[in-house]
């Protein structure tokens, strides 16, 4: 019941935009698939902290990984923090867990490829999704912007793509469809290299929906592509014909994300405020967040250069006017020395 009136409750935060509808669709999964079962016979005052660690391992003796019972944890613990606001229940028991009594999900490993790697991975992939696969790799977009892209969205005039909405996921009876982006701040502008315009020109140019409302990337019967159906068939495939599993984990589209990212922070030098703005990030303390380790690697990178072009092992390098004057170096008792020019007199100084 209570849950019920959770449910209710957020799903007009949905249609005031307060919430996402993919937000609710995960929080009503996990009610019905993995709590309702359980606690629905049992009033929300009864349900105790011990309880609520059962109905936990009991997730995971099924054979539910971490991360499923994880989602299942904050789905009740929204449910129980309802109850506690409108004064049903005095505490919330899933706040009260242990540690050790916490799901625990182990973290997909953050990766970057590098440029032999995107080569590869450009290499192996199957002609109809290369181009989808580029967009990710060289504007950063999540998949779902990309798979919500329409023709009306590339703006080759201006060089840029508007990033206006995503692609919802589709379930029985309610086919995907268009809706506004994760954040405010994913609605943004993001580069269109020349490289990656061509290929979308010619994308363009290869289809019969290319009507300004047409799907950029779509299946021949003109409808969205599938989110789980393009990372096997997009990704996972190219990936694995380039050898990019690293320790069995397979390449993920987030990762093409973060190899954009890596490119802007490393290569290119930006600041925390023009990468976040780029990526669609909330605020720059997200981006922060997520990729201090780059900032930092940068920064290092760019210290380290620095400091090896003043030194006098650079000075070794260089070619300037004193490279034919020639020094004479008082000779030791019994010994003949000749002319030094400057680059083996800087090799003596840089060795003392």
């Amino acid at each position: 019941m209570v849950a019920g009136w959770w449910l209710e409750r957020y799903e007009r935060r949905v249609a005031t935009g307060e919430r996402r509808v993919r937000t609710l669709e995960i929080h009503s999964y996990y009610l019905k698939r993995h709590l309702l079962p359980l606690i629905c016979s049992r009033l929300i005052r009864e349900v105790s902290v011990a309880e609520v660690a059962e109905l936990l391992d009991l997730r995971r003796e099924r054979g539910c990984a971490e991360k499923t019972a994880a989602g299942a944890q904050g789905t009740l613990g929204n449910v129980m923090r309802f109850a506690v606001r409108n004064s049903w229940i005095a505490d919330n028991p899933v706040e009260k867990l242990e540690r050790h009594e916490r799901p625990r999900p182990a973290r997909h490993p953050q990766r970057a490829l590098g440029r032999e790697a995107i080569a590869r991975l450009l290499d192996c992939c199957l002609p109809a999704y290369r181009t989808l696969v580029a967009t990710a790799l060289y504007t950063g977009m999540r998949l779902s912007e990309l798979l919500g892209l329409v023709w009306d969205d590339v703006d080759f005039a201006r060089s840029c793509i508007h990033v206006r909405a995503q692609l919802s996921r589709a379930h029985v009876g309610a086919p995907a469809q268009r809706v506004p982006p994760k954040t405010h701040a994913g609605h943004r502008q993001t580069p269109l290299t020349p490289q990656l315009a061509a290929l979308l020109r010619e994308r363009r140019l290869a289809t019969a929906r290319s009507a300004a409302g047409d799907w950029v990337f779509s299946t021949r019967n003109g409808t969205p592509l599938g989110q789980r159906n393009i990372q096997r068939s997009a990704l996972c495939l190219a990936a694995d014909a380039a050898g990019l599993r690293v320790d069995g984990a397979r390449l993920r589209f987030h990762d093409l994300r973060r190899t954009f990212a890596s490119h802007l922070i490393i290569e290119l030098s930006l600041d925390v405020v023009q990468v976040s703005r780029l990526m669609g990030h909330a605020s720059p303390s997200t981006t922060l967040s997520i990729y201090a380790h780059m900032f930092d690697e940068a920064r290092d990178a760019a210290d380290i250069r620095a400091r090896m072009a003043r030194s006098a092992f650079a000075g070794l390098l260089e070619a300037d006017e004193e490279d034919q004057r020639v020094i004479t170096l008082p000779a030791a008792a019994g010994s003949t020395v000749g002319p030094l020019y400057a680059r083996p007199r800087a090799a003596i100084k840089w060795a003392t």
